[in-house]
C-alpha cells in the first residue's frame, strides 16, 4: 500500500555481510538514510571493522548527510545485519527490523532481536505482552535508530555459533508487523528453498494487508 520503497537489502556473500534497513523520514530521507546506512557498513566491514562498529559509522554518515541538507533533518533508519565468520556469524541490530532463527537439531524458533520501539520497552519491563505488542498504538514510534539526532543510538550485538540446520531470517516491520510469529514459524521450517520460502512469506504478507514494505533475507548454515 506504500507509494514508495524505503528499504533497503544488502547481500554480500563474498564478504558474508547481510543487511536489511528500513528508513524513515519522507520518501527521498528514508530512502537516503538506509541507503547511506548500508553504503557505511559495507565500507566499514571491508575494511576490517567489526559489524558493531560499522554501525556506528552508519550512524555518523546519516547525521553528516542531516547536517548538509534540511530537507533530510528528519531521516533515519533501522538495522539488522549479520557477518558471517566460518562457523560462526555476528548479528548486530538497532530499531525493529528482526532477527529470527530456526534451529533444526532442537526444533526451537526464537527472535534474536528486540524491538527499540515503545511497544518493545513496555514489552522488556512486563508492561504488555508480545501478543499486544503486535496492535499497540505506539508500536511503530522508535527509541532508537541510525540517524536519531539526540544521543548515540544503543546497538545491540551478539556472537553465535552456526548449527547444522539453523536458518536465519532478517526483516523489516513490514513482515513481522503482518505475520505472527507462530506463522513466520510455519513457512520458515517447512520449506527447504530459502528463495521459496522468501516468496511464501511475502506472499503471504501481502495477503495480510501489505501496508509497509516487506524486505526480508533467509540465511542457511553453511554446508560442513
Amino acid at each position: 500500500m506504500r507509494p514508495s520503497n524505503q528499504d533497503r537489502v544488502l547481500a554480500r556473500p563474498e564478504i558474508g555481510l547481510w543487511v536489511v534497513a528500513d528508513g524513515m523520514g519522507g520518501h527521498a530521507g528514508g530512502a537516503q538514510a538506509s541507503r547511506l546506512a548500508c553504503e557505511a557498513v559495507e565500507e566499514a566491514v571491508g575494511h576490517g571493522m567489526p559489524l558493531e562498529d560499522a554501525f556506528e559509522v552508519a550512524h555518523a554518515r546519516v547525521r553528516d548527510a542531516q547536517s548538509k541538507a534540511s530537507s533530510l533533518a528528519d531521516m533515519g533508519t533501522t538495522l539488522v545485519a549479520v557477518l558471517e565468520r566460518e562457523q560462526a556469524y555476528d548479528l548486530a541490530w538497532v530499531g525493529d527490523s528482526r532477527a529470527y532463527r530456526y534451529r533444526a537439531s532442537n526444533g526451537q524458533f526464537e527472535c534474536l532481536s528486540q524491538d527499540h520501539n515503545l511497544a518493545g520497552r513496555l514489552v522488556r519491563n512486563g508492561s504488555i505482552t508480545i501478543e499486544q505488542a503486535r496492535s499497540h498504538p505506539h508500536r511503530h514510534i522508535l527509541t532508537d535508530c541510525i540517524g536519531q539526532r539526540v544521543g548515540l543510538p544503543t546497538v545491540e550485538s551478539h556472537a553465535h555459533e552456526w548449527q547444522a540446520g539453523d536458518r536465519l531470517l532478517l526483516c523489516s516491520d513490514g513482515l513481522s508487523g503482518e505475520l505472527p510469529d507462530e506463522e513466520i514459524a510455519q513457512w520458515l521450517t517447512s520449506i527447504r528453498s530459502p528463495k521459496a520460502v522468501t516468496e511464501k512469506l511475502i506472499h503471504r504478507a501481502l495477503e495480510a494487508g501489505g501496508r509497509d514494505n516487506i524486505s526480508l533475507i533467509v540465511l542457511d548454515a553453511p554446508v560442513g
